[in-house]
């Protein structure tokens, strides 16, 4: 299995200024990975609203986002009081009667990418992969929309350390024509693939990431990865 990636926004820290360079990226990645989540939710969320304000009309399904609306409102609630795994447990038993009820509308699909995000800050990855994975039967002819659950749910597989599936889930992203989160895929991609000890493939992602994505937030560290591999040198120790 491969060791070491990159998570969702986390939130997760790196210590040692001394680290490699590699372990300086993965450490960003890891550190910002709450971040990065908030933003592809604010994408979601519009995207979301463009895709289901022709089915919002029917009494079940303005109930449905009522309902999903107020239990979001209530996490936020218990956010701002405790932490994600109280305020997790305190929402927990609102989203089951959501898909209970209106699991099929969608705002009950929406709300399984919701709760997915509320069971990753949690640190319940076996949930989040169930949402997530679910959700993404939902969004299967919704390319962009579907990218975003796609890179939620490789960070959630990043979480439970089963760095394989991510790699398998990114690529799902990398190798398709739609945009919405490819750059974050393919970065996230060369970091597992270096940490791995795939050198060549990773390489050959960072140089793709220059190409096709040569202005972002990565870009000076791509540029100096690829400066260190193509000397042969370990940049940043």
């Amino acid at each position: 299995m491969v060791k070491g990636p990159v998570s969702r926004k986390q939130l997760l820290k790196e210590p040692d200024q001394f680290i490699t360079f590699s372990g300086k990226m993965i450490a960003f990645g890891r550190s910002h990975s709450k971040s990065i989540l908030i933003v592809t939710g604010v994408i979601l969320a519009l995207l979301l609203v463009l895709v289901s304000t022709r089915q919002i009309a029917n009494r079940n399904e303005l109930r449905a986002s009522e309902q999903v609306e107020k239990a979001m409102a209530k996490y936020a609630a218990a956010l701002s009081e405790t932490d994600p795994e109280e305020a997790y447990v305190q929402v927990k038993d609102d989203f089951a009667s959501i898909f209970d009820k209106y699991g099929s509308k969608a705002s009950g699909k929406l709300a399984r990418i919701l709760y997915g995000d509320v069971s990753y800050a949690a640190k319940d990855a076996d949930t989040a992969i169930d949402m997530y994975s679910t959700a993404l039967e939902a969004y299967e002819q919704a390319p962009a929309i579907k990218n975003i659950v796609l890179s939620r749910l490789s960070h959630a597989y990043l979480l439970k350390k089963e760095d394989q599936k991510a790699i398998q889930t990114f690529e799902r992203i990398s190798a398709g024509e739609e945009t919405t989160m490819k750059y974050e895929a393919l970065f996230n991609l060369a970091l597992l693939y270096e940490t791995a000890g795939d050198k060549e493939k990773s390489a050959a992602l960072f140089e793709q990431l220059q190409t096709d994505f040569p202005t972002n937030m990565y870009s000076d560290l791509v540029k100096e990865k690829i400066s260190g591999q193509r000397t042969g040198e370990t940049v940043g120790t």
